[in-house]
């Protein structure tokens, strides 16, 4: 008896956790994060850092299976994105220009036995907004060469790029137009205790 009261406890949970990914919160707003033909690690770098900040409850984050080119990220074609996926932000992460290169000094510098990283870059995110029926654009670019004891990981440019591409970007973690969200779950019964705390007076609500 006790293990079949256990075994159905875990089916009981079980069932809450892969049911749980389908609640939508309060004012939670949908983002599609646009994949692009672009392979690259910088490319892949963006993607995974743009994913970040959108997460539950806020956001419901969506990756598109339609692969866009560089040159069509255009505003038809992301408003076309915004209807088929009924996305409030369209986001799409482009590398317009990558160089990295590693070598030995040379008559230019002071030291010929010395290995340089020389880099380049452009990175852009590109956001249409269902509110606007507009596309902007948000870039960060950069050239430097500096010694390879110091500059040795395409990281070390990549994140303070993409930091300051976030930083532009209108639509943060907590979107600052949102000044409460909700934090119940449809089916979630709770009671008020005479100290003030909130506790669950339902274990398994059918909703979740």
């Amino acid at each position: 008896m006790k293990k079949i009261f256990f075994l159905l406890l875990f089916f009981l949970l079980t069932l809450t956790v892969a049911n749980a990914d389908s609640v939508r919160f309060d004012n939670m707003r949908t983002v599609v994060i646009a994949n692009t033909t672009q392979n690259n690690y910088p490319a892949r770098y963006m993607k995974r850092t743009l994913k970040e900040p959108f997460r539950i409850p806020y956001w419901d984050r969506i990756e598109s299976s339609a692969l866009l080119a560089p040159e069509d990220v255009t505003e038809d074609n992301l408003r076309i994105l915004a209807s088929q996926y009924k996305a409030d932000v369209v986001l799409v992460p482009v590398v317009q220009t990558w160089y990295w290169r590693q070598f030995m000094g040379s008559y230019r510098f002071r030291d010929g036995d010395e290995m340089y990283t020389e880099y380049r870059y452009r990175l852009t995110v590109y956001a249409y907004d269902k509110r606007t029926g507009r596309m902007n654009s948000y870039s960060d670019s950069g050239y430097d060469i500096e010694s390879t004891s110091i500059l040795n990981n395409p990281d070390d440019v990549l994140y303070p790029a993409m930091t300051r591409i976030l930083k532009k970007l209108p639509y943060k973690r907590i979107p600052t137009d949102i000044e409460t969200t909700g934090n119940t779950i449809p089916g979630l019964q709770t009671q008020t205790t005479d100290g003030g705390a909130t506790i669950l007076t339902n274990a398994f609500p059918q909703a979740i």
